[in-house]
């Protein structure tokens, strides 16, 4: 009811539109299990959740930056030098011997390298005043490149292999396959917190809607963009501990073709690619979507290349409708 007595009935074209990923998503849920052979095996659900876990926690982490307004290409070089970094350190070095020490010492390299290189484009970003597309750009074309360089002079093939068995559990192997699932979702779950019910996570709203009126208003801007780069590397990290693990080996491509993923969970999902506006609910939404379709594609036996020639076209689609809503909405403050 209104203010005027009268009764308000709900706007079914307004809830499509506010909610229209979440709309996509359960008609391709529909679809996939009417037309698409063993969707709904357990060997295939086990498996699109296990996916899911792991593009989920990489797109948690680069949806800060896209709030702010920026961009994090390197995400992808953190998979793959984590990756090779932690497996050398449980399989290869003098630590190797012994499992109880090389496990969690290999962990903490993995993430150690994700903080390093956040923390690297956060000082690029803000003290060299470089743009956000530049700065993660080198540095996803430098350490990718030292993860191939690395893996070369210490492997003989292009992968990191002996890794210890107890290590495996993180990935989800047998029976332990709620783990990295479990991971996900606390990383989701603390993310959504801390931008909903955080100074914090306001400030990050407020300088990737227009960073010059923060700063009049006292807000760190520098501060704010160092410690979103920073907890996307950390992110990146964790992530490329739980895809090691699931691999079983120290990969130096690992990632390699996973970014238009990630950043297609985030547009489609309905984060603004100007910034300021979006959250962690979308991306979950474009993560299970995207995860989708490349699932589904792959049971039915389509090309990747295909599948990212699809996803690009969503990009598209959903870049533009984004335009369109901030027009809309620039003409409604006027």
């Amino acid at each position: 009811m209104n203010v005027t007595g009268k009764k308000t009935h709900p706007d079914p074209s307004r809830f499509v539109q506010e909610n229209s990923i979440l709309v996509f998503l359960l008609a391709a849920v529909l679809a996939s299990i009417v037309f698409v052979p063993n969707f709904l095996s357990s060997y295939n659900l086990k498996n699109f959740f296990l996916q899911a876990s792991d593009l989920l926690i990489i797109a948690c982490g680069l949806t800060f930056v896209v709030l702010n307004g920026g961009i994090d290409f390197s995400v992808t070089s953190v998979l793959a030098l984590g990756s090779v970094i932690g497996a050398y350190v449980m399989a290869i070095s003098p630590l190797a011997p012994f499992p109880a020490i090389a496990i969690p010492v290999g962990i903490i390299a993995t993430i150690a390298v994700g903080a390093l290189i956040g923390a690297l484009n956060g000082f690029s970003i803000t003290v060299l005043k470089m743009p956000s597309f530049i700065a993660t750009l080198a540095t996803q074309l430098v350490f990718s490149g030292i993860a191939i360089l690395f893996t070369s002079k210490v492997a003989t093939r292009a992968s990191i292999n002996g890794l210890p068995e107890p290590f495996f559990v993180i990935g989800g192997e047998g029976k332990y396959f709620l783990i990295p699932i479990t991971l996900a979702a606390i990383v989701f779950l603390a993310s959504n917190f801390l931008l909903q019910f955080t100074g914090f996570g306001r400030n990050v709203l407020s300088v990737g809607t227009n960073p010059k009126a923060s700063f009049i208003s006292g807000i760190s801007v520098k501060k704010t963009i160092f410690i979103l780069c920073l907890l996307s590397g950390t992110y990146a990290g964790i992530a490329s501990v739980i895809a090691t693990s699931r691999n079983q080996a120290g990969i130096a491509s690992l990632g390699d073709k996973m970014f238009i993923s990630i950043i297609a969970s985030i547009v489609i999902g309905g984060t603004s690619i100007a910034g300021g506006s979006g959250g962690f609910k979308q991306t979950l939404f474009g993560v299970l979507f995207i995860t989708l379709i490349n699932n589904t594609m792959n049971l039915l036996g389509i090309e990747w290349y295909i599948t990212m020639l699809f996803q690009g076209v969503l990009i598209l689609v959903a870049a533009f409708a984004d335009y369109l809503m901030r027009v809309r909405r620039n003409q409604r403050g006027r």
